[in-house]
């Protein structure tokens, strides 16, 4: 699944599928520039391009480095509760925070920074 470049952040991790490695969006990566008449502007890329770009899907490794801490909800362990910097729900591989769906990294950031909460995530 290849990334819109209007989907991102700076500082969301994502794999490079070009150079075969998880990198973190950099300020220097995109520019802005005037797109027709209508006042519009436009978000490139110089460094990455969406294509090469593939979001890295959320994890338990993921949320276990990043400080979250897993509570079995029953007793074969498809469903538990995550508590960290949010509380985040389980459900077999689904993870959720009130009902928002968490499918990739760069979700969880998107997230954490609209709590207001500053957190760098570790990916590696």
């Amino acid at each position: 699944m290849a990334m819109k470049i209007n989907e991102l952040m700076i500082g969301d991790w994502v794999y490079n599928k070009h150079h075969k490695k998880n990198i973190q969006i950099q300020p220097y990566d995109f520019f802005v520039h005037g797109h027709g008449n209508n006042g519009t502007f436009a978000v490139s890329s110089t460094i990455v391009s969406g294509r090469d770009l593939v979001p890295i899907p959320l994890t338990e490794e993921i949320l276990e480095k990043n400080g979250w801490r897993k509570e079995p909800i029953t007793i074969d362990g498809d469903y538990a509760n995550w508590y960290g910097e949010i509380p985040i729900s389980q459900a077999e591989d689904e993870f959720n925070y009130a009902d928002i769906e968490l499918r990739y990294a760069h979700q969880l950031q998107h997230l954490l920074r609209l709590c207001g909460i500053e957190k760098e995530l570790v990916i590696d």
